[in-house]
């Protein structure tokens, strides 16, 4: 029994960690007074491009730099849309969705002669990604929780850090958060509101880009379509459980990590058919948090709008 909480804590740990970055990053964009409906194309251009050039190349730092860089090209593309042209970011985020799910199957198809799974284990060497941590490697059931995870798992709680103290503590933290709860005083003061909006994009890029290799070079070495699984729509969901708040939602994420790796812990001990059915729970329990966090808040809200009709 201790076996399988160790190794669910673990598991949960990995699985919570792309969830996590996606979400800090979101943050921002969110506070900033726009919906980032695109952070599930943009997990998936990391990988996909991640993986694409350390194939081409034959160097995975290519592969780093082109997923940072497609990153940024995607949220500028929806930054041009939404923050210069004022178009509704839902759309404009489906749009940026379905286009991440078409094109990659279409480059794979014909450059890679491939219908869907891109390889780069002779480029990554998964087994030399974790690290071994000394000071946690002699401590009973710690270090089975909490060592031997990777670089960007441990890095990630860092940026966490760093991202909320710039959320609260900086001129450029307040500003966002002004900017997102009253645009046009915030315009009065002399904010600059679409500079923010496209800073926010730019953390919300690098964000996510990370996110993606976390998963394309900590965790498979290889690209295949949908990648993302919906990771951007459930980082959404605990952005807006977490009322859009560094540390809260990132609770959330964790939670929505803990779900996906008991799926996957359970999945080892069921038949087959029950493992396809264990696949929903993750957005299973998304419901579930939606509606424990939002019915109170519901409940809380006294206005009442009438109708003449």
């Amino acid at each position: 029994m201790l076996n399988f909480i160790t190794n669910l804590l673990f598991y949960t740990i990995r699985q919570a960690t792309p969830l996590l970055l996606c979400t800090v990053g979101g943050v921002f964009v969110q506070k900033a007074g726009t919906m980032n409906f695109a952070l599930e194309a943009a997990i998936n251009t990391s990988c996909f491009a991640s993986i694409v050039f350390t194939v081409i190349t034959g160097n995975p730092v290519w592969g780093v730099c082109s997923a940072i860089l497609s990153c940024l090209l995607l949220n500028a593309l929806f930054g041009v849309f939404v923050v210069n042209c004022k178009a509704n970011a839902v759309i404009i985020g489906l749009a940026l969705n379905l286009l991440m799910q078409a094109v990659p199957p279409y480059i794979l198809s014909a450059f890679f002669d491939s219908r869907g799974l891109l390889l780069a284990t002779d480029y990554i060497d998964l087994g030399s990604v974790p690290v071994d941590v000394p000071i946690l490697r002699s401590i009973p059931v710690v270090s089975d929780i909490f060592n031997g995870h990777t670089p960007l798992t441990y890095a990630t709680y860092l940026i966490i850090a760093v991202l909320t103290v710039v959320f609260y503590k900086t001129k450029f933290g307040i500003y966002t958060q002004v900017t997102g709860e009253n645009l046009s005083a915030a315009e009065a003061v002399g904010i600059k509101t679409d500079h923010i909006k496209w800073i926010a994009l730019c953390i919300s890029a690098v964000c996510c880009a990370l996110s993606g290799l976390n998963l394309t070079f900590e965790q498979v070495g290889s690209y295949s379509l949908d990648m993302s699984s919906a990771r951007g729509l459930i980082c959404l969901s605990a952005i807006n459980c977490g009322r859009k708040e560094p540390v809260r939602s990132c609770v959330y994420s964790f939670i929505f990590g803990f779900t996906r790796a008991l799926q996957l812990m359970i999945s080892n001990y069921v038949s087959p058919d029950i493992t396809l059915v264990m696949e929903v729970v993750p957005y299973l329990m998304i419901i579930i948090v939606f509606l424990v966090t939002q019915i109170p808040e519901a409940r809380r809200n006294t206005m009442r709008i009438f109708s003449n009709e």
